[in-house]
């Protein structure tokens, strides 16, 4: 698997659900993009599941690394953790903080949301 960005990523956003969480073993941290301006070198290992709320999660069916997610509404976000070299982007925010962790606490300053 392997893809282009078509520009930097610009803000990412930490999500602390419980579904990121169990996904990433800790917080998730992805950004908006418009997924037809994706350029994809190769898709051959690429795989997709429905999440419980309608949404899809892109993986690799190779390694397992969490490539992106799409809600029921269409919008697409890009792990932030999955693009190789630098994104360009810049931690911008945390949403579901009440469902973060009991392990850490959240000290950088950023904007804390409850919900998306």
């Amino acid at each position: 698997m392997s893809f282009d960005l078509p520009s930097a990523a610009g803000d990412i956003t930490a999500c602390h659900c419980v579904q990121c969480r169990k996904l990433s073993g800790h917080y998730a941290a992805s950004f908006d993009v418009d997924e037809a301006t994706i350029a994809w070198r190769c898709r051959d290992t690429i795989a997709e599941y429905e999440t419980p709320a309608g949404g899809r999660r892109g993986f690799c069916n190779r390694c397992g690394s969490s490539l992106w997610f799409r809600s029921a509404d269409g919008a697409f976000s890009v792990e932030a953790g999955s693009v190789i070299g630098p994104t360009g982007g810049r931690l911008a925010g945390h949403i579901f903080v009440g469902s973060k962790g009991d392990y850490y606490t959240i000290e950088d300053g950023l904007p804390q949301s409850t919900s998306w």
